[in-house]
């Protein structure tokens, strides 16, 4: 009979000392869960190589303990879509704003300035056909070209492009461009249509740029001039 309390007391304590775990767990649990101690991140879902533009399917919101947080964790998502890549991100990694750069941003490179569906060309200038350096990356030009026609024995010149953002003068990717020496090249987003006129512009004739108002975005229907129609 004794053995037996023994027993049942044995069982008592255990299943009190089991609800007492349990309680504690519990209370942990709610603690965590709380709104205070919890905080939204945003997670990579796939691996995102470097120098990737960030989309929505790249990129998931989950709640972490805010104990996990570190400095310059993206809580939002729009905080990091559209945004490129520095490094490899991994499944899972929360995203750091120290990993991504802003496609406007210098260190982004020329390639994230590029539109989709655009190209970049650079155009050989010197200073004539360059303004003086008086031309800005974020400026828009009219690219035209004069070239003979040896058959006709007449020198034209047309329009080959207008109203073409300038990407980069020289090596500088800076608005406005801090020249210290005489502009080289002109880099230019344009259709890829567009980058072949200039490409053949740039080989059988001469180019000159023209700069216009940043108020001004017309595109005027010109047709080629020759030094017989100029002076009619």
């Amino acid at each position: 009979m004794r053995n037996k309390w023994i027993f049942v007391l044995s069982l008592i304590f255990a299943l009190a000392a089991g609800y007492g775990v349990y309680e504690y767990l519990g209370e942990m649990k709610a603690s965590y869960t709380s709104t205070e101690n919890l905080r939204q991140v945003v997670v990579a879902k796939k691996k995102i190589p470097p120098r990737v533009i960030i989309t929505e399917d790249m990129v998931e919101v989950r709640e972490v303990p805010a104990a996990y947080l570190i400095e310059g964790t993206v809580t939002e998502k729009k905080s990091a879509v559209g945004k490129l890549s520095r490094s490899e991100i991994y499944p899972g990694e929360m995203l750091l704003s120290a990993k991504l750069l802003d496609r406007a941003s210098t260190g982004a490179g020329l390639s994230a300035k590029v539109e989709p569906g655009k190209r970049a060309i650079s155009i050989p200038v010197d200073n004539v056909v360059g303004l003086h350096g008086l031309i800005n990356t974020g400026d828009r030009v009219d690219v035209i070209v004069t070239y003979a026609l040896p058959e006709q024995k007449i020198t034209v010149t047309a329009s080959v492009v207008q109203n073409v953002p300038v990407l980069a003068v020289n090596a500088s990717l800076d608005t406005p461009a801090q020249l210290k020496e005489e502009p080289k090249t002109i880099t230019l987003m344009v259709e890829p249509r567009d980058a072949e006129k200039i490409a053949l512009a740039i080989q059988q004739g001469s180019i000159q740029l023209v700069l216009r108002s940043p108020q001004d975005n017309k595109i005027n229907p010109l047709s080629p001039v020759s030094l017989q129609k100029m002076l009619e």
